[in-house]
């Protein structure tokens, strides 16, 4: 269960939030206690006044003249006072203050009010001569009132500030999305083959805008390494390719002029120079493929039929090489491609199943629906590829041990991944048991 959001954004979003929300409430709590303390300061001083002064009292006059002075005492200011004297059994004997004789020193007692009934209160309790005591004490009634007229505003401010805080923090994130969500969209239409797309520069010269010029200029770099590296592939695929060609006419016109002996080397040669073409041929495809600019011509193919009618002439080749070929195909299904790349793909597969199984082995090509798409697989019953090597064979010119003594060049799976990719979707290889699978699934989005 994830605890924050997936979106970098909303993260920082949500930690500036919290962040602000955090020093709201220290905020609030500092000016609180601050204020509380100050009140009842102002309360222990006031005590300390009434006391200070009915002490004057006591040393004039006596207890007598206290007691009169109590039965007439009135709090000073707006914080209501009370005072009791107590005698040294206990029993109040002057005073308004109803409540038990308290312990000596500042205590926090609950008196009795006529009107509201027990009150806490604020205490300091002085210990007099023969073991009278003097209580004088402030209702902390208003105190309570104060505390909790603060608590209130603090808690409509902080509800108020928080509201302000999270639309900040939504706007925030809304910012950050937005202007990463342009360096995210052009790393995306980089990865789909459009590398002619660029990260758009705001005319602030932020972070922001610095790594959107950053990323450009390093696919400006990218785009020209990439070019390069395809104009000299296809330069050398080009300049061999024409002298092979003019070997292999000069051979042919070989075989036609000398004897029989001659003829079979002359036609070691062709046979050699038309793999080396064929080589050259199968790089220049994979490049042209790998561009990406085919999509712009894709059509609707009913890939159904043409696994038809590929079927016939894949079958008289699986029986010559001694294996069967068995097909599956449900009519109708229809994928936005290339008609001729899925061709090239679809004879590719079965070819590779072909060549790597031993004779009497079973091939078989299906095309059906898959979970909203369409699958295209090729099945047989041979030895399989072992699971560390299915990403590696896709490579170019890669070759496993035991497919050395066959004839090829590493470029059949090679060529159907790059078909696969510019349709949109990958070429998958997983274990049938014994044998491979090979499957194209086309995204539900390529069916018309």
């Amino acid at each position: 269960m994830r605890l924050l959001p997936r979106s970098a954004a909303r993260r920082i979003a949500l930690v500036a939030f919290l962040a602000y929300a955090v020093a709201m409430l220290l905020l609030g709590s500092a000016v609180y206690w601050a204020t509380h303390a100050a009140f009842a300061r102002q309360i222990d001083s006031s005590i300390e006044q009434a006391t200070l002064a009915l002490l004057s009292e006591y040393r004039d006059d006596g207890v007598r003249g206290l007691s009169e002075a109590l039965a007439t005492q009135h709090g000073p200011g707006p914080i209501a006072l009370g005072t009791a004297l107590f005698d040294p059994d206990g029993h109040r004997i002057a005073g308004n203050l109803d409540t038990r004789a308290p312990a000596l020193g500042w205590q926090r007692i609950v008196f009795l009010d006529p009107l509201e009934g027990p009150d806490p209160a604020r205490a300091q309790t002085t210990a007099l001569a023969g073991g009278y005591r003097l209580v004088v004490a402030a209702d902390l009634e208003s105190l309570e009132s104060i505390d909790s007229t603060i608590l209130g505003l603090f808690a409509a401010a902080l509800i108020m500030i928080l509201l302000v805080g999270l639309g900040g923090a939504l706007l925030l994130s809304r910012y950050l999305r937005r202007r990463l969500g342009n360096i995210e969209a052009t790393a995306a239409s980089i990865m789909a083959g459009d590398m002619a797309q660029r990260a758009v520069e705001g005319p602030a010269d932020d972070e922001f805008d610095r790594v959107a010029a950053s990323l450009n200029a390093m696919l400006d770099r990218i785009a020209a390494l990439v070019a390069n590296l395809r104009q000299v592939s296809a330069d050398l695929a080009h300049d061999l390719r024409t002298p092979l060609t003019a070997l292999r006419n000069q051979l042919e016109l070989m075989r036609q002029d000398r004897g029989v002996g001659m003829a079979e080397q002359v036609d070691q040669a062709v046979e050699r120079a038309d793999d080396v073409l064929t080589l050259f041929n199968a790089i220049l495809r994979i490049s042209e493929v790998e561009e990406g600019n085919l999509r712009k011509a894709f059509t609707p193919v009913d890939l159904s039929a043409l696994a038809t009618d590929l079927s016939e002439t894949l079958s008289l080749l699986a029986s010559d090489g001694g294996r069967s070929l068995d097909t599956a195909i449900d009519p109708g299904l229809i994928v936005t491609g290339d008609r001729e790349l899925l061709a090239q793909a679809i004879i590719n597969l079965v070819e590779n199943a072909l060549h790597h199984t031993p004779r009497g082995s079973h091939v078989k090509l299906e095309v059906r629906h898959a979970n909203g798409g369409v699958a295209l697989e090729v099945r047989d019953n041979g030895g399989g590829i072992p699971e560390g090597d299915r990403s590696r064979v896709q490579q170019r010119f890669v070759r496993l041990e035991p497919a050395r003594a066959t004839p090829g060049h590493g470029l059949g799976l090679s060529l159907v991944r790059a078909i696969a990719e510019a349709h949109g979707t990958c070429l998958f290889l997983d274990d049938a048991r014994p044998g491979l699978i090979a499957a194209l699934t086309f995204p539900e989005r390529s069916l018309s």
